[in-house]
């Protein structure tokens, strides 16, 4: 291939390179204000007869802030009980309640996180190992069938990390990690491609890796 079609194809993926987690994270962002948006903002244009962008999401925010101050003080409290104790009560809805109410509670809190540590998993056999995500340090009911001390892991698939395999794993069978969450993942999406090293020291880049992107690295 010649020089000046060499120089076009590296000036093209680098431009691509840079290019492309822009407008990545553009799609997502738009996507998740629209999505949020129509919540409100669909009624309130069948209501007003005009579309007004935005309006929906900050609507929906003072919504969220105001039950959030509501529930707060002695009188919400009341109320929130009495609601919840109602809605426990129907047959169908009260199950759907109470297990949402337990996900988005221990998705959401501040004295929580779904993801604890990232270990190493024996998966899908005894000879191969899968990256997981220690969701709880405690699984009792399987930690009384078995006689032994379980935990409960996540192992996300590549490269949706979205789903994957709820397991449950005697604690002697894991393998603790130094690895970051975030590096986890990002090992995941990309099949493995951008893989942390011992020191997690590609915790400490963030964006691009521009000495990578130009050639600049030094062996």
């Amino acid at each position: 291939m010649a020089p000046a079609m060499l120089r076009l194809r590296r000036y093209f993926l680098v431009g691509l390179v840079v290019i492309a987690p822009v407008g990545l994270t553009a799609v997502v962002l738009r996507w998740i204000f629209e999505t949020v948006d129509a919540i409100l903002g669909e009624p309130l244009q069948a209501a007003l007869g005009v579309r007004i962008p935005g309006l929906g999401f900050v609507l929906l925010g003072l919504v969220v802030l105001a039950v959030g101050w509501v529930v707060h003080r002695a009188v919400g409290r009341r109320i929130l009980k009495v609601w919840n104790q109602t809605l426990v009560r129907f047959p169908v809805a009260g199950r759907l309640y109470n297990a949402a109410s337990q996900i988005v509670q221990g998705v959401l809190s501040d004295q929580s996180r779904v993801f604890k540590r990232v270990v190493l998993v024996p998966f899908p056999s005894d000879q191969l190992w899968s990256v997981g995500f220690i969701t709880h340090d405690d699984s009792v009911a399987a930690s009384r069938v078995l006689g032994q001390p379980c935990v409960n892991v996540f192992v996300p698939t590549t490269p949706n990390p979205t789903t994957g395999f709820m397991l449950v794993v005697p604690r002697e069978r894991l393998r603790e990690t130094s690895i970051s969450i975030e590096d986890a993942v990002k090992f995941i999406i990309s099949a493995g491609s951008v893989a942390p090293d011992e020191l997690g020291a590609s915790s400490l880049r963030r964006g691009l890796d521009l000495e990578g992107l130009f050639g600049e690295r030094k062996p």
